[in-house]
């Protein structure tokens, strides 16, 4: 009798303990599926670890742990895993922000999507009649507005927070430093000319945009995003340039958060993998490839040859054609930047980008040359001249 009365006991425990893991499973899931449902949670290495603590999180804890104390637990993991989840947004409508490089590409993309959602965009352009320019003002709002601006420029940038001032009346929301130019090339046939603009536009120059619109981007407790490159901490052969200036904006960006916490302003970085943009095209490649060649000195060229240059950019074209042209993943990153309520430090902008920047920093480096070679687009099949001459 005794022990029918303990079977009984354990089994109203079993199922009054099951109740509860069954709430907490249903108001976790619920809550997952309403920021997927808003936009604001998207499949990659957090959803994976939410599917792995609903799954087997519960029927772990529940006859491992046991009682209370597993419940305890299974609570707990629920709570850690929502934290780290994306925050809900703040509203767009009367906030304004500042774009640079939205002749093409992310910068183009996003101005687009930040005046459908109800932003005030300012959207800086190299050429503000150039087609770009013209595609935003037919397709945007009358909120939309195109400013002429060369960031290496500092007459255009002081031209441009005077106006910028004039439309805003209780400070700039965001600023992002999204403007950028990449050179391929080895950096022994990088001429300092060439190093000097890759490193005037990525960095410098969003160096001067923040230093001169960081006093409006202050009195609205706003944000800053950096738009970075995977290449910012992944060096690979070819891009050493481009790669430097991004390391450089990332620890820029690093930075610049820790100093601007105390003003309430919060700096992001956007790290996306590659992409397929306007910056891409056929045209443009090929007078980076005049531009690299045109700047070498005698000697260089003797050493390395045009046949190699050529061979260079024959297979940056060819990698080009693989690159997805779908800027989604890229311009929903720098929307949360600018509007979540927790924006992020960094934001790896491709599935896996996130698992492979944390195991990268702990491999061999003898493993991350191998596969830095793999992906290179340096040409295998001809050596420069003076290697064929040396061997």
């Amino acid at each position: 009798m005794e022990f029918d009365i303990e079977d009984e006991i354990n089994r109203d425990d079993i199922v009054f303990y099951s109740v509860l893991y069954s709430t907490v499973t249903v108001a976790f899931a619920m809550a997952v599926l309403s920021k997927f449902l808003t936009n604001e949670f998207r499949f990659g290495f957090r959803s994976f670890l939410t599917l792995v603590i609903l799954f087997l999180g519960e029927p772990l804890c529940q006859f491992l742990v046991k009682g209370p104390s597993g419940l305890a637990v299974f609570t707990l993991l629920c709570l850690v895993i929502y934290s780290i989840l994306p925050a809900s947004h703040l509203p767009a409508q009367n906030k304004s922000v500042l774009i640079t490089g939205c002749d093409s590409g992310f910068g183009h993309a996003l101005a687009l999507k930040l005046d459908s959602i109800g932003m005030q965009v300012f959207a800086g352009c190299l050429e503000d009649h150039g087609p770009g320019a013209l595609e935003l003002k037919n397709k945007c709002s009358s909120r939309l507005q195109i400013i002429k601006l060369d960031i290496t420029n500092q007459k255009e940038i002081d031209s441009a927070l005077t106006y910028v001032s004039s439309q805003v009346k209780e400070g700039l929301w965001g600023l992002v430093n999204n403007a950028g130019v990449c050179y391929v090339g080895e950096l022994e046939m990088t001429s300092e000319k060439v190093l000097q603009k890759v490193m005037d536009v990525n960095l410098f120059g969003a160096v001067r945009m923040t230093k001169a619109f960081l006093p409006l981007i202050k009195e609205a407790h706003g944000r800053v995003v950096n738009v970075s490159s995977l290449l910012g901490r992944v060096s690979l052969e070819g891009y050493g340039a481009y790669s430097m200036s991004k390391h450089a904006l990332v620890a820029y960006t690093n930075t610049l958060r820790l100093e601007m916490k105390k003003w309430g302003v919060d700096v992001s970085v956007v790290e996306p993998m590659g992409y397929n943009t306007g910056n891409m095209r056929e045209d443009i490649l090929l007078k980076k490839k005049e531009d690299v060649w045109d700047s070498l000195d005698d000697q260089t060229k003797k050493v390395y040859g045009r046949e190699y240059l050529d061979a260079v950019f024959t297979n940056v074209e060819a990698s080009t054609e693989k690159l997805s042209t779908d800027l989604t993943p890229v311009i929903r990153c720098i929307r949360t930047g600018l509007l979540s309520k927790r924006p992020r430090e960094r934001y790896s902008c491709e599935t896996g980008a996130e698992i492979m920047l944390c195991l990268y920093p702990l491999l061999p480096v003898w493993i991350v040359d191998h596969l830095s070679k793999s992906i290179s687009v340096l040409p295998r099949n001809i050596s420069p001249v003076g290697c064929q001459e040396n061997k």
